[in-house]
């Protein structure tokens, strides 16, 4: 496979994305954007590119806190977050903004692009959604489901939601019952929205745990080998499904 770095702008600040793409392109791709969780770019969001890629699709890793910044610590991943989830405006416009940077790339099947997102990331993958963009394929892997102020447009988007039944950051029924009633009212009704029985919160990484045990382990975060691994399965198979 083949990588190579995409520099985009929001405004004067510039975002450095990276695009993983087979080592043979003939003709148009199928892509999907790899939303990060709140460490930014690190080697979790960059494997899942290439996982992506060994399967045919262009992948575009999304550098939503600009100059491709990334935290090693729970209070660094804090700092570089903590502007997003004051604005969802913010949120919402730098997912657009990868989403029409992927779409310009070549070798891109601009009409068959999907996203998938990891806690963070799966926030953006839904304010994608929520924006009306064209989006074929979204799916949010234990992501932040609340809606915020901003207006859901008509959503377009086929939905998967994979999320940890004992995650205490998104309550299981509360959410279910909220995402349900938000994609009624975006008259959006093919999404599909599945729970692992026994995964917490961030149970895709390997790495959960690393930063610092006790804290992450008193916020919920916990890896899952069975649910991480599913997880990987069915995103893929929903991809294949409605991409190609």
């Amino acid at each position: 496979m083949q990588t190579q770095k995409i520099e985009y702008l929001d405004g004067d600040q510039k975002l450095l994305g990276e695009i993983i793409y087979p080592q043979e392109l003939k003709g148009n791709h199928p892509a999907v954007i790899v939303f990060p969780a709140f460490e930014g770019i690190a080697e979790f969001a960059l494997d899942y590119g290439k996982k992506l890629a060994e399967k045919g699709y262009i992948a575009f890793v999304a550098d939503m806190y600009g100059d491709r910044q990334t935290a090693d610590t729970l209070e660094g991943c804090f700092a570089l977050i903590t502007p997003f989830l004051q604005s969802r405006e913010l949120v919402r416009r730098r997912a657009l903004l990868a989403f029409e940077t992927l779409k310009n790339q070549k070798n891109v099947n601009c009409k068959k692009i999907g996203a998938i997102g990891f806690c963070f990331g799966g926030m953006c993958v839904l304010e994608l959604a929520r924006s009306g963009a064209d989006l074929c394929a979204g799916v949010s892997c234990h992501g932040v489901l609340v809606k915020s102020d901003l207006k859901t447009h008509d959503v377009k988007s086929k939905l998967l939601i994979l999320a940890g039944y004992a995650d205490p950051q998104v309550p299981a029924a509360q959410s279910l019952q909220d995402f349900a009633a938000e994609m009624q009212n975006a008259n959006n009704h093919d999404w599909i929205f599945t729970f692992f029985g026994d995964a917490k919160h961030s149970y895709t990484d390997k790495k959960t745990g690393s930063f610092d045990l006790a804290k992450e382990q008193a916020m919920g975060r916990e890896y899952n080998q069975r649910a991480a691994e599913f997880t990987f399965r069915y995103a893929l198979d929903f991809f294949d499904k409605e991409l190609t």
